[in-house]
């Protein structure tokens, strides 16, 4: 395959971070949560400042939180210095906007070391703009905080492999650096937050011609010293959790993998790895099927060390989430940044000049069409589709969406140029207009107002049935009032006025007793099912 000469630009750091800060950070706050992962994570935050307990602290009055504390520290953290010990919903995706600009700033020089400016900027582009990656770096998800980690301490590595001179000073800082990455990745997700990188990095440098048994040294002491902060930490809950803890943490780490857990967690056969990496990375995947032709014709040439390592990279971590009965579409990130330099390679080379302008024609009529149809719905509803009134402000970004569509259609010079620039407006108006329109109905704040209003003393406990045991969403509104019973017979003790939520899967005997039952909301985020109001009589 030929690749394009490059191309001098002068600030193109600085374009591509204030591309990335523009769509990922001003908007993390505009839409309420609307379902259950995301405050789950809040919630741990939430209890950490409540109880100053910042090792193992329990919500929902005895839930041990189901990961290690990192993200949690974090947004703790943030909250902490930025609004006087409050979590709330910017300052809880702000971990995910932060580790999500990061990664793709370490992959954009890492790029530009190996291929180019021009490469690397359309390289970080892609990148940020692949659905999956774009969708975990604007939620309070743990996952883009471990991909970050991970892919970074990855590209260090990658980076260390390659030199060839004798030990020095700034190597050494490197190792560090390394085990700071893995640390952290450990700290957020358990062991497979180093392991799964240095299995990576060990096979490319053994298929690179390293020495095995130099590789194996290396990376074991690397594993090793990663894992020092994560094993106190550990102790340090288990003193506090005894065997209810290591039940946990054994069933999230070992029963995962293994297949063994309790209960069902995403289990699905392994082509649903390969369905979810291919709507992953839309729309650069339309881009991809396009350009099958074109690769077809193109000159082969063996590949340069960073595309064997990213090779190597995506295929290991794919291949090795294709293992456990639990799959998620999230496990994978790891494997973006990785197929993602592939698919810059292919944008970036002379054969595929037709297909880029075509998929830039594409892209400029979504730019064009889709914020036209949405500010349509603002003066047409449309029937069954609910959508909260967009302020006015929001209309400049759609206009901004609409006149980069425009801007192709005027001129049709750099067709890669212009579906960047095309897909990065449409998710940014995704992000800043349509997402807080679109997900804010379909939130638990109408009820949440309405318990609100109650006095602080009310009693307010839920009624659920494993494995769905929480309602984190309200819980997190209530600021952790919640507490879980696991009938009406249970709640008999408690107060008159005391508010039970009864979930779909409820345990209802003995409602018409004691209690008064209210219809509360068609669909409430943790399980998109109907939610009921039992009130002690």
């Amino acid at each position: 395959m030929n690749y394009r000469h490059d191309t001098y630009l002068p600030g193109a750091t600085w374009i591509v971070l204030l591309a990335l800060a523009i769509l990922f950070l001003p908007w993390l706050g505009e839409t309420f949560y609307s379902s259950k992962g995301e405050p789950r994570e809040a919630i741990v935050a939430m209890s950490m400042l409540q109880s100053g307990e910042w090792v193992l602290p329990v919500s929902y009055g005895t839930d041990l939180p189901f990961k290690p504390p990192f993200m949690a520290w974090l947004i703790a953290g943030l909250a902490w210095l930025f609004n006087g010990g409050v979590v709330n919903e910017y300052l809880s995706r702000l971990p995910s906007a932060l580790a999500v600009i990061f990664m793709v700033m370490m992959g954009y020089r890492w790029a530009v070391r190996n291929r180019g400016t021009r490469f690397g900027m359309i390289f970080a582009l892609v990148l940020a703009t692949s659905f999956e990656v774009f969708r975990s770096g604007i939620i309070c998800r743990l996952d883009m905080v471990l991909t970050a980690c991970m892919v970074s301490g990855m590209l260090l590595l990658f980076d260390i492999g390659r030199e060839t001179e004798r030990i020095s000073h700034t190597r050494w800082l490197r190792y560090l650096a390394v085990i700071a990455l893995f640390t952290c990745a450990t700290l957020t997700k358990g062991p497979i937050g180093v392991l799964l990188p240095c299995l990576a990095v060990g096979i490319y440098w053994l298929i690179s011609g390293k020495r095995f048994f130099t590789t194996l040294g290396i990376l074991v002491l690397v594993a090793l010293l990663s894992m020092v902060l994560p094993a106190l930490w550990y102790y340090e809950a288990y003193l506090r959790g005894g065997e209810d803890f290591y039940a946990l943490m054994y069933e999230e780490n070992i029963g995962r993998l293994t297949g063994t857990m309790s209960y069902e967690s995403h289990e699905n056969p392994i082509w649903y790895n390969f369905m979810t990496l291919a709507y992953g990375m839309l729309p650069w995947m339309l881009l991809m099927l396009m350009s099958l032709v074109c690769i077809g014709k193109a000159s082969r040439r063996p590949l340069k060390p960073a595309g064997m390592f990213a090779l190597v990279a995506a295929v290991v971590v794919v291949g090795f989430y294709c293992i456990p009965a639990s799959k998620r579409s999230v496990y994978l990130l790891p494997a973006y940044p990785f197929i993602c330099y592939g698919i810059t390679s292919v944008i970036d080379s002379v054969e595929t000049i037709k297909v880029n302008r075509v998929f830039a024609w594409i892209m400029a009529i979504i730019a064009v069409l889709a914020p036209l149809a949405l500010a349509a719905m603002q003066i047409w509803p449309v029937k069954g589709v609910v959508v909260d009134t967009i302020p006015w402000w929001h209309y400049i970004i759609l206009a901004i969406t609409v006149s980069t569509g425009i801007a192709w259609f005027v001129n049709r010079h750099s067709p890669v140029g212009h579906s960047l620039v095309n897909v990065w407006a449409i998710y940014l108006a995704y992000a800043a207009v349509a997402q807080p329109a679109i997900l804010n109905p379909r939130s638990d704040m109408s009820l949440v107002e309405k318990l609100r209003a109650m006095p602080d003393n009310t009693p307010m406990l839920s009624i659920d049935s494993w494995p769905y045991p929480r309602m984190y969403s309200i819980n997190y509104y209530m600021n952790d009032r919640l507490r879980g019973v696991e009938s009406l017979e249970k709640a008999a003790d408690y107060p008159a006025g005391t508010v039970i939520f009864v979930t779909h899967k409820a345990d209802t005997t003995g409602l018409s007793k004691n209690f008064s039952f209210h219809p509360a909301l068609k669909r409430e985020c943790d399980f998109r099912k109907p939610l009921g109001i039992a009130i002690r009589k």
